[in-house]
């Protein structure tokens, strides 16, 4: 079966499936989608085919998100598009920006159709956070989503540590990897010896992989040290953490590692700094006790980076010179290239070639494609979204779900740093991935408010829910008081 064979099998399922849930009782989306797209996103999110013309996976995931995303967009007679006050003002802020951009790029002779490409990856999918918390607002929405994505962390580290053993003869084309041309994804599994194998569970790349197991891991960890939370939740904290951390090593991804004691951190401060300070304390003692052996993994990292000649130890100096090259950015359909061997590290804008021209770091690529202001506006979104999180998840009654909240939240932490040494973003359960769960924490957050107003049912013909902006009052159709 050739490629096009492929593709046109791929839009067909894909078309299949939206008029399926288009077609059904808005009553009944979340019963089916949100297991649907929990496993699709977060356990198969390299399950499908590929366009070799453009070098793009063409998961099954990021068709159905497409078609929802245009639900969400069109359909939807109105949008609550604020979970702060002034999110909405953000939002078109960066918009404008991002629409800058795509001005730059195809007035530049940058390649029409990756400037497409990429501002679906830089703008368009942003409306998935928006879906999900629209969506998916009811508590039993959360718990379930939560019930689901740990057992769904537990066969991904799973099948993770079974590639140590079975190597690349467990991956499933189509299904757990998707090559798109190459044999990258296999070659992780295929250098010969444990030490050098890189584990990729059904995520195709280890990195993108490990940037996940981070929010598990969050999860599994705030779970395991929340002050009066049942037995069996701590239980299963501990497994989902000792799981996730298992084969984030064997990931071999050193900024997953850095970004695992940042999570830790995090919740250690949600919990007492009384509680930070005595385990940092106790860190501080194995460090100290095993830093010979910390040291020399340390430093053949490094040595490690200077003998491959890793770019990543020229970011802060590329961010400098792509501030004074670009500051307003290169627009989409172009990206900047530097020549190293010069003694000024002169950069010329060039098109394209493909969606991945670039960085190996997501924060680099968003500064050369939208410059200062994309990068400004990209934040000061997520630390709006963010704020929120963690002032709501000391308003919540529920222990499970503020420690939910707060695992998520610190998994975020972790996630954004890893963008600083890699573009996982850009991959098959990054960007989706990521605004998808963090729609569904401020789904979360919002209904399990103690301040929520609760109503009697509503008219037949009005939406099954109105939900009010974040901090405000929610109104559920059909549902009493929780007791």
């Amino acid at each position: 079966m050739n490629p096009s064979t492929h593709a046109i099998l791929a839009v067909l399922v894909v078309l299949s499936i939206g008029t399926f849930v288009i077609a059904m009782r808005p009553a009944r989306w979340s019963a089916l989608l949100l297991p649907g797209l929990t496993i699709l996103l977060f356990a198969l999110p390299r399950a499908g085919f590929t366009l070799p013309q453009l070098h793009l996976p063409l998961p099954v995931a990021h068709g159905l998100c497409a078609l929802l995303i245009l639900e969400w967009l069109v359909l939807r007679p109105k949008h609550r598009l604020e979970p702060e006050p002034r999110l909405g003002s953000y939002l078109l802020a960066y918009a404008t920006v991002a629409g800058l951009a795509l001005a730059i790029g195809l007035t530049s002779q940058g390649r029409h159709v990756v400037s497409f490409l990429e501002l679906c990856f830089y703008l368009f999918s942003i409306g998935l956070f928006f879906y999900a918390s629209e969506t998916f607002s009811r508590r039993e929405d959360f718990l379930r989503f939560i019930r689901w994505i740990l057992i769904v962390s537990l066969a991904v580290s799973a099948y993770g540590l079974a590639q140590v053993r079975w190597g690349s003869s467990v991956l499933v084309e189509h299904v757990t990897y998707n090559t798109g041309g190459s044999t990258l994804s296999r070659t992780y599994l295929e250098t010969g010896d444990q030490t050098g194998m890189r584990v990729l569970s059904s995520y195709g790349d280890p990195n993108v992989l490990a940037s996940q197991l981070l929010v598990f891991a969050g999860i599994g960890l705030a779970l395991l040290l929340g002050r009066r939370i049942r037995g069996r939740h701590r239980a299963l904290g501990l497994l989902v953490l000792v799981a996730n951390v298992a084969c984030i090593v064997y990931t071999g991804s050193r900024a997953a590692l850095v970004g695992m004691i940042l999570v830790t951190l995090v919740v250690l401060c949600w919990q007492t700094w009384w509680t930070m300070v005595f385990l940092s304390g106790l860190a501080g003692v194995a460090v100290i006790i095993g830093w010979e052996s910390i040291s020399m993994y340390v430093g053949a990292g490094y040595e490690q980076l200077v003998i491959t000649n890793d770019m990543r130890l020229q970011f802060p100096r590329m961010a400098y010179e792509l501030v004074k090259a670009a500051p307003l950015g290169c627009g989409f359909g172009r990206h900047i290239v530097f020549q190293t061997d010069s003694a000024t590290w002169a950069p010329s804008i060039v098109p394209a070639g493909a969606i991945w021209a670039g960085f190996n770091s997501f924060w680099l690529n968003l500064l050369s494609r939208l410059g200062l202001a994309g990068v400004a506006a990209f934040v000061t979104l997520l630390v709006v979204v963010f704020r929120y999180l963690w002032r709501q998840s000391r308003r919540v009654e529920s222990r499970f779900v503020q420690a939910a909240l707060v695992g998520l939240a610190a998994g975020f932490l972790g996630q954004w740093f890893i963008w600083l040494a890699n573009n996982t973003y850009m991959l098959p359960g990054g960007g989706l991935n990521f605004w998808f769960m963090l729609g569904m924490a401020v789904a979360g957050a919002r209904a399990f408010d103690p301040a929520a107003q609760w109503v009697e049912p509503m008219r037949a013909e009005a939406p099954a829910f109105a939900a009010a902006p974040m901090g405000g009052a929610v109104a559920f159709q059909g549902e009493g008081p929780a007791r």
